[in-house]
């Protein structure tokens, strides 16, 4: 069975179980990191930008095991006002360039380092910049969700392969358990894969967006899914009746 994922650390760490085929009991599953999503979902399982979880909501269902969310912060821009009809996103995110698409009016997204920048808030918070003037986009995202977490990726199964469902949610709550009780060496694994030198900085951001609801997701983050489909269905985007 294919699984696509983020080339974060986040989804290094949750899937570490399954790549290394710690778990016989399971189907074998074929774990592949990709740096580029397609607005269109080919694989069986698949962990995207909430956003384009959306889109292929049609074809997919949705996992409940294997989710990020933020609570309290959304992606950042780096300047002092919201001006200009430009914004520059770092290829290794993922997301920013969807938010900045829904949550700003007439906005274009360009890959690279310069400003005004948009950052999602575990970049943000992984590469800490004191100082810099920003603007959070979760006052935006409040503006129509109440509160509730913002959505950064989700896991999906196709629809088709929904009597797997149980089996791959399963799968993946045994490894996100075996990567929890085996941190400290699969951290410092995945911080020398990224070349990421500050290991406690990344075990703080990992231990913030992955969590018991990690594990089992919440009421309250099926609510904000349900809040970017309605959003986004107002926006203009073609979207589909959630299902889990």
């Amino acid at each position: 069975m294919e699984i696509v994922f983020p080339d974060i650390p986040e989804y290094h760490f949750i899937l570490k179980g399954l790549y290394s085929n710690q778990f016989p009991s399971y189907p074998r599953f074929q774990c592949e990191p990709v740096t580029d999503f397609e607005t269109t979902l080919k694989a069986d399982v698949a962990f995207v930008p909430a956003p384009v979880a959306i889109l292929n909501s049609g074809d997919y269902l949705f996992l409940k095991t294997g989710n990020i969310f933020s609570y309290f912060s959304g992606p950042q821009i780096y300047s002092n006002e919201l001006i200009g009809d430009e914004l520059f996103v770092n290829e290794k995110d993922f997301v920013s360039e969807y938010y900045a698409k829904i949550l700003l009016n007439g906005v274009s997204v360009r890959k690279g380092d310069g400003y005004p920048k948009i950052v999602e808030p575990r970049i943000a918070l992984l590469n800490y910049q004191p100082g810099l003037p920003k603007i959070d986009l979760y006052g935006k995202w409040n503006n129509f969700a109440d509160n509730l977490p913002f959505p950064l990726y989700s896991a999906m199964i196709k629809r088709p392969l929904s009597n797997l469902k149980g089996i791959v949610e399963e799968a993946i709550h045994s490894s996100i358990k075996y990567a929890l009780d085996n941190s400290p060496w699969i951290i410092k694994d995945i911080a020398t894969m990224c070349g990421i030198e500050n290991v406690e900085m990344l075990k703080r951001v990992m231990f913030q967006f992955i969590n018991k609801n990690t594990l089992s997701i919440s009421e309250e983050e099926v609510e904000s899914l349900k809040a970017l489909e309605q959003e986004m269905g107002n926006k203009g985007y073609r979207v589909s009746s959630l299902k889990f």
